[in-house]
């Protein structure tokens, strides 16, 4: 049987992926959350997304 692969791929933003606990969802800091860069291009930190997974909290 083939095994499926349901995880999101992560951006070269991310610190963690998807469901890790002590992480979530940030603004990305390249492109401030819009996705894009100055060309309009996808943003190459976030994906296009806007958005990066990061870590939280503190200890």
């Amino acid at each position: 049987m083939d095994s499926i692969n349901t995880t999101p791929p992560m951006s070269p933003g991310d610190e963690a992926a998807p469901g890790t606990p002590g992480s979530g969802e940030g603004i990305c800091p390249v492109c401030s959350g819009c996705g894009k860069t100055p060309d309009g291009k996808p943003c190459p930190n976030c994906g296009g997304s806007g958005r990066v997974i990061e870590g939280i909290g503190g200890g």
